[in-house]
């Protein structure tokens, strides 16, 4: 699968520039990278994939959206859909950062100080050490589910409502450990439901990183809560993301109304940390 930004059509086009033909250059956000020779006005790519100067200049000069190659031809990595009524797009961060996906104009990842691995490593970094079994409740482009993978999970159980952003995730080379990586299990559904399947005392660690409490009031309340402290084991952490939103004219903190749930749940230790909420059981 090849998927490039402005990025890299522009290290492609200076290369060009520059009199060469050939140059070594990312074909999948800037995990790798590959030998890409110019044949007249066609950049000629691994595996005879082949990519128009037309096309790459069209890529270098749109900086809010990834593309990959469908028959040689650039495709934007975006799509609406009608049964949700939202927009779908994968999103460059940077030449060598994972990309981030919006949906309808939000981002799901912190991006205006840092790229997604670093937000996603300063949630992690709540509950640490990782180890034993570990609950995703939003899977996204899997950015979390692969993490605690990586960083000493035995198993992370990874969940998501929204079968687009699982497509978005299927174009992304950042996301390919979510179907590859043997110790992450993806289910389907809502994890509101889902969680009422799963058995007492079952994980060791929990990340919970829904969508805005606007779209997802439920992730938000306090039967929800009891669900995540019921599953979790005794001692055990949780991370909830919360972001920073909320109207001093309307006197709402959404923070200080999640942290009153969880203690109600029976959570302890709970305290405001990077862009959310970490709580223990104990």
């Amino acid at each position: 699968m090849i998927v490039i930004s402005h990025h890299q059509a522009r290290d492609m086009l200076d290369a060009f520039l520059l009199g060469k033909k050939r140059i070594s250059v990312s074909l999948d956000l800037g995990l790798t990278e590959s030998d890409v020779t110019l044949d007249g006005d066609v950049f000629m790519l691994p595996g005879g994939a082949r990519i128009s100067m037309k096309d790459v200049k069209k890529i270098r000069d749109d900086i809010k959206v990834c593309y990959t190659l469908i028959d040689d031809i650039a495709m934007k990595v975006q799509f609406f859909s009608d049964e949700t009524r939202k927009f779908y797009k994968l999103l460059p961060t940077g030449a060598k950062t994972p990309p981030t996906m919006e949906i309808s104009g939000i981002r799901m990842h912190v991006t205006k100080l840092m790229d997604p691995l670093k937000d996603t490593e300063n949630k992690i970094g709540q509950i640490e050490p990782i180890y034993g079994k570990v609950l995703d409740t939003c899977t996204g482009l899997g950015y979390t589910a692969i993490m605690c993978a990586e960083h000493g999970a035995e198993e992370v159980v990874t969940c998501e409502i929204d079968e687009n952003s699982i497509h978005v995730a299927e174009h992304n080379p950042w996301s390919s450990q979510l179907f590859d990586n043997k110790r992450i299990r993806r289910l389907s559904g809502d994890v509101f439901n889902l969680i009422k399947k799963m058995k007492n005392y079952s994980f060791d660690r929990v990340i919970h990183d829904p969508p805005s409490f606007s779209l997802a009031g439920l992730l938000y309340s306090y039967k929800f809560y009891d669900q995540l402290f019921r599953v979790m084991k005794a001692p055990s952490k949780l991370y909830h993301y919360t972001g920073s939103p909320g109207s001093k004219k309307r006197g709402i903190n959404l923070a200080t109304n999640v942290a009153e749930r969880l203690k109600k749940a029976g959570f302890s230790n709970v305290r405001p940390v990077h862009y959310g909420i970490a709580c223990e059981k104990v």
